[in-house]
């Protein structure tokens, strides 16, 4: 087992001798995901809140949405889960926490990233009219650097804390759509 300290601020993951990049980042993300477990932030967060025109549950598995900007230039939302067994090259990791009852209006995505909830309930609300709830241990991938946004609110009293992880350029993900979606 890896045991490190990542200072606040860090930007870049350390190199280790005996562990490649993406080793380090899997170990951060294991470690966040352990450390969320025993502070009390439950990581199972249970049934699926529904997606406008759902029609079927999303399988077993980590709870996913994926953020896109499609030929419209507006923002539209899949739901699905990810691919545990898929890998995917990423190329940094961050964490920010916001203030309860915080929302940010309408906005695109910086890069190609998965958002990762550690703690916090949010509704994300797309141009399109498509609303999705997101709890912790919920995953969104965020792939709408264009278009016309999304945006989203705190709807608990909880701040939200998460971790981006930033995929690298051209990079697979590992987003699976629900079928029928």
């Amino acid at each position: 087992m890896v045991h490190m300290r990542v200072p606040l601020g860090m930007n870049a993951i350390p190199e280790c001798p005996r562990l490649g990049r993406r080793d380090m980042l899997r170990a951060t993300a294991a470690a966040v995901v352990v450390a969320a477990g025993a502070a009390g932030t439950p990581v199972d967060a249970g049934p699926v809140a529904v997606t406008a025109g759902a029609r079927s549950s999303v399988r077993p598995g980590i709870r996913a949405y994926k953020l896109y900007t499609g030929p419209d230039h507006a923002t539209h939302v899949l739901e699905g889960t990810i691919d545990e067994k898929d890998r995917t090259d990423v190329i940094a990791i961050h964490f920010k926490e916001t203030p309860a009852h915080s929302a940010e209006d309408w906005h695109v995505s910086p890069e190609l990233q998965y958002v990762i909830t550690l703690s916090g309930t949010l509704e994300f609300t797309t141009r399109d009219g498509g609303t999705f709830v997101v709890q912790p241990g919920d995953v969104v991938l965020s792939e709408d650097p264009v278009g016309s946004g999304h945006k989203w609110r705190l709807t608990d009293d909880q701040p939200w804390r998460r971790a981006y992880v930033v995929l690298k350029p051209g990079a697979k993900d590992s987003f699976v759509a629900k079928s029928g979606g």
